[in-house]
């Protein structure tokens, strides 16, 4: 009751709190107007004000002031308080001509001045309530290459209903980037609503273009000067645009035109610290600003002698960012090395032409060199070699496995004596653990039946499509990353092991299983947002 008590007092304090303004503007009803004929200029403060904040006083000059009101309005949505205060203006302005309606004090800060045109009485003072604007970042542009397209609605009016078509191209494509954004413009001192949209048009070929514009059709309300109110219909074409597409420069290197290209790759595990038979997953990620993922070209991964490579995995998305379109390729390859040695991994190069300096460009992510260090297996087996030269123990210490086997053998009784009280109670079917939803996605019953039937491959793969599907990763080494459970982690590097063996082997898929089922996702998601969290490995 006194929580409530003091939640009801601070709303009745807040008003109080918040006198000053931050922000204020001034629109008339039309312009031009007709002299001798009554408009009205309104100014929107926000803040709780006074109604004797606003001075008229500098409207006397050139035009009658009639009568004011003055409203305020309080919101409070999702938390967030906000209040403004309203002021409406009759003026009439005596005589024709051009005027300017001066900065008017509210509180402690000024509206901006508005020109008004003032014409005589009986003429025409039809101002169009409907504008559509249309602009190009670039007229002329290679195959390819984007091209920003922005469309801008302007309403004057009450709209009731409206509908706007995009622009087209012959010879190219148009794409509409993101959701239509909606706020508010003065134009000539009149408020209007705007209704913003982006384009990207990629041309495809070499000539001189002329792009449809959009079209808008719609219902605006109205009044006539009896006061009865009705509808219009309304309609505007926006602006034509011309685009030229140039040839491209040298037919004799590959295209990619764009903005930026950035080239980087990515592994699973440090590659410093590699031996023979350990696969780790080499990633190349290549992303281009400006363009659209079929232009990129296939990224080529060389493998030096004492290696084999296994395609892991490869994607190609489009996304969009600040207002451009991103292009973004990924390429995937398990590398196995068989041998022990030094070895250098070539550099990866990406020819691209730069739009913004017009010349060509090389990205290049340059030579690495890794050392692959002996199996653990070489060094256990020579290990064992050198111990096979030591001489033999003497025979009276035979007796102390079998005492020490004794020794276990009861610890083992006396535990499943006290255990078996326990395990009368029915212990939990580990397949039980999944959720329903999961246990009925088809990805999930792919993965048991690739499992149960212990191929590695199969189970690999399969595990793959779980792990894209159920969490955007793209590697199984970042899936044990991502769950950081220790039973799931040896079991998916048996199963690399096993995937990428030089020589066959039975793979067992229980532990795997096992370790899946028991496995429980962290409740916050993996580093990073958006497309790039999936190549976080």
């Amino acid at each position: 009751m006194v929580k409530r008590l003091l939640w009801l007092a601070s709303l009745w304090l807040i008003p109080t709190l918040l006198w000053a303004a931050t922000q204020v503007q001034a629109t008339v009803s039309q312009n031009p107007v007709q002299a001798n004929d009554g408009f009205t200029l309104k100014v929107v403060a926000d803040g709780n004000l006074p109604s004797d904040a606003l001075d008229t006083s500098p409207l006397l000059k050139n035009f009658i002031v009639g009568n004011t009101s003055v409203g305020q309005n309080t919101q409070i949505i999702n938390g967030d308080f906000s209040q403004n205060t309203t002021w409406r203006v009759t003026l009439i302005a005596p005589k024709p001509g051009n005027f300017t309606i001066p900065p008017l004090k509210v509180d402690s800060m000024m509206t901006a001045p508005i020109k008004l045109t003032v014409v005589k009485a009986g003429a025409s003072t039809k101002v169009d309530s409907i504008m559509l604007e249309t602009s190009m970042s670039d007229h002329q542009v290679y195959p390819g290459q984007q091209v920003s397209y922005d469309v801008k609605l302007l309403v004057g009016a009450d709209l009731r209903q409206g509908q706007l078509s995009d622009p087209k191209m012959d010879d190219g494509d148009v794409k509409q980037l993101g959701k239509d954004q909606k706020g508010t413009e003065t134009r000539q001192g009149m408020a209007f609503e705007t209704y913003s949209r982006h384009y990207a048009i990629f041309a495809k070929k070499v000539g001189s273009y002329v792009i449809d514009p959009p079209v808008f059709n719609g219902e605006i309300d109205t009044q006539n000067s009896l006061g009865f109110y009705g509808t219009r219909s309304v309609g505007k074409v926006g602006q034509p645009q011309s685009l030229t597409v140039l040839p491209i420069p040298d037919t004799s290197k590959p295209w990619l035109p764009a903005r930026e290209i950035k080239l980087e790759d990515r592994w699973s595990q440090d590659p410093k610290h590699w031996k023979v038979g350990q696969p780790i997953t080499r990633t190349l990620v290549v992303t281009a600003t400006g363009t659209e993922a079929n232009e990129l070209p296939t990224l080529q991964m060389a493998v030096p002698d004492g290696f084999k490579s296994y395609p892991d995995q490869k994607d190609r998305k489009n996304y969009l960012k600040d207002g451009w379109m991103m292009a973004q390729q990924t390429m995937a390859q398990a590398l196995v090395p068989t041998k022990a040695g030094t070895y250098t991994l070539p550099e990866v190069d990406v020819t691209w032409f730069d739009t913004l300096k017009g010349q060509y460009e090389i990205a290049t992510l340059p030579a690495r060199t890794v050392t692959v260090a002996p199996a653990a297996t070489d060094q256990q087996s020579k290990v064992q070699a050198d111990n096979s030269t030591l001489p033999p123990a003497k025979a009276n210490a035979d007796y102390w496995p079998w005492l020490t086997a004794l020794v276990v053998l009861l610890w083992l009784v006396t535990l499943v004596f006290w255990l078996r009280p326990k395990w009368r109670k029915k212990a939990p079917i580990p397949s039980e653990r999944q959720p329903k939803e999961e246990a009925a996605s088809p990805s999930w019953q792919q993965l048991r039946q690739a499992i149960k039937s212990n191929d590695p491959a199969k189970a690999g793969q399969a595990l793959l499509h779980w792990a894209q599907d159920k969490y955007q990763l793209h590697s199984l080494e970042a899936l044990a990353e991502f769950f950081a459970h220790p039973p799931l982690t040896d079991a998916i590097k048996d199963l690399q092991q096993q995937r990428f063996a030089t020589s066959s082997h039975s793979w067992n898929g229980e532990p795997l299983w096992q370790a899946l089922n028991t496995a429980k996702p962290p409740k916050a998601p993996p580093e990073g947002s958006g497309l790039y969290a999936r190549f976080k490995l």
